[in-house]
């Protein structure tokens, strides 16, 4: 028994290392699920509100012609390149039946002069867009893939001598296995907290703006570009397009950062016309961010809290005291986890109204789930993978169906109510009083 302890204590390591491949799915994620004979015991709780997915969007254009459901994905650590959500792409249109793409890919390498370039080139990663629509084309979503690997590329090959293990004694095959991971992936999270995170976090904010400020049509196809100084950035689609943020790992944290960047930026009307009613626009709006291997609680260590904590009401609330300086009307924040993935949290209670600027209104849903199936080991111990419970998200079924649908307490997806526990959380009325026996 104890040979056997020591046995699995060294293969786990092994089954570690796959993690450093969150750059490029691993195509054996889906067949790993399927092809498992014995009967899905795979859990599935959520705790929170109804929420809307990407189809009532969709749905509403019939009703809205002029609508664009609009999609920005945002990666975590590691090296990803362009293209890397594909296979979550494809998935999500399949649920979605829109079986129609745009023949053309736009690429727009990211600029910003905001930022103090100097003799550097001008790298803040690229966004590909695509164009996707139903067999009648009357329902169009925009997908828009941001990679900033680019930004942090240049100081991780510092460590690129180090993985290959050029010089000095040679490593283990386990330990080089280990190293080489903790080399690709632990230094985007060094470089974000550090000299990176105005650069990251200004290529979420271009993002951003190329999906609020343009249609299809006026969109660059390519070429480097600064989304304010575009021609065709005139944010007149704001209030009729609806907007969703897909993320994964870090991505997370830089999403929700530069979200909140933009409550403590100072405008002054007289000055900015523009920017003014552009926020009067936005502060009508509800987002709704879909968070994979969610990490908000991890990476708030060692962080101050938000300047505006704990004061949705005055902000949030219908007639509230501080209503015109919110940023949008609400933040829909769908956290999921997998308990077996060490890289991920679940968001707890209170922490969104400690934690994120009331400002921006979250509203926050927890999705704990098993990405990753539970297997015996040794008739002893349950061991998941935890490759697969990290990169997993992203080819689920139930995670697709969720961004897809959402959840509603009238319409649930067949799949999601019948694999899937929910505890919804919203304000309950004051009991109401038992008629007494007397009466």
């Amino acid at each position: 028994m104890i040979k056997n302890k020591f046995i699995l204590l060294a293969v786990l390591p092994l089954l570690l290392f796959p993690l450093s491949g969150c750059s490029s799915i691993a195509k054996g994620v889906t067949e790993a699920v399927l092809e498992r004979k014995e009967e899905d015991r795979r859990q599935c709780e959520i705790a929170g509100a109804e929420f809307d997915g990407v189809e009532q969007s969709i749905e509403a254009q019939e009703i809205h012609p002029k609508k664009v459901t609009k999609v920005l994905m945002v990666h975590g650590i590691s090296t990803h390149l362009p293209g890397y959500s594909n296979r979550f792409q494809k998935k999500l249109y399949d649920t979605l039946n829109l079986n129609k793409t745009d023949e053309i890919v736009k690429t727009i390498r990211l600029d910003s002069d905001e930022i103090e370039w100097g003799d550097e080139d001008h790298v803040l990663g690229e966004l590909h867009i695509t164009r996707h629509m139903d067999e009648a084309e009357t329902q169009e979503l925009i997908f828009y893939e941001l990679t900033w690997s680019p930004i942090t590329i240049p100081q991780k090959e510092a460590l690129a001598a180090d993985s290959a293990n050029m010089d000095g004694l040679p490593r283990s095959d386990l330990n080089g296995s280990l190293k080489s991971f903790m080399n690709a992936t632990v230094p985007d999270m060094l470089i974000y907290n550090g000299n990176g995170y105005e650069k990251i976090t200004k290529a979420i904010e271009e993002s951003v703006c190329w999906m609020l400020a343009d249609d299809w049509d006026t969109l660059p196809e390519s070429g480097a570009h600064s989304c304010a100084a575009w021609k065709g950035s005139t944010f007149a689609s704001i209030l009729q397009d609806d907007h969703f943020f897909v993320t994964h790992s870090l991505g997370s944290r830089i999403t929700i950062d530069t979200i909140q960047n933009f409550a403590s930026r100072k405008t002054t009307p007289n000055k900015d016309l523009r920017q003014s009613e552009i926020a009067r626009k936005v502060r009508q709006k509800e987002f709704t961010v879909f968070m994979m291997a969610n990490q908000l609680p991890l990476l708030q260590m060692g962080r101050n809290a938000p300047d505006v904590p704990e004061d949705q009401a005055a902000y949030c609330s219908a007639g509230g005291k501080y209503g015109e300086q919110r940023v949008m009307k609400k933040m829909n924040i769908v956290a999921f986890s997998d308990p077996n993935d060490i890289l991920s949290y679940p968001i707890p209670t209170n922490f969104a109204q400690k934690y994120i600027d009331s400002r921006i209104c979250p509203s926050v849903v927890n999705v704990s789930l098993n990405v990753a199936p539970e297997q015996d080991v040794f008739e002893t111990l349950s061991f998941a993978n935890p490759a697969l419970a990290h990169n997993g998200y992203i080819e689920d079924d139930r995670v697709i169906t969720l961004i897809a649908n959402g959840m509603h307490r009238n319409n649930p997806s067949p799949l999601i109510e019948k694999n899937c526990k929910w505890m919804e959380i919203e304000g309950l009325p004051a009991k109401t009083a038992k008629p007494s026996e007397d009466s």
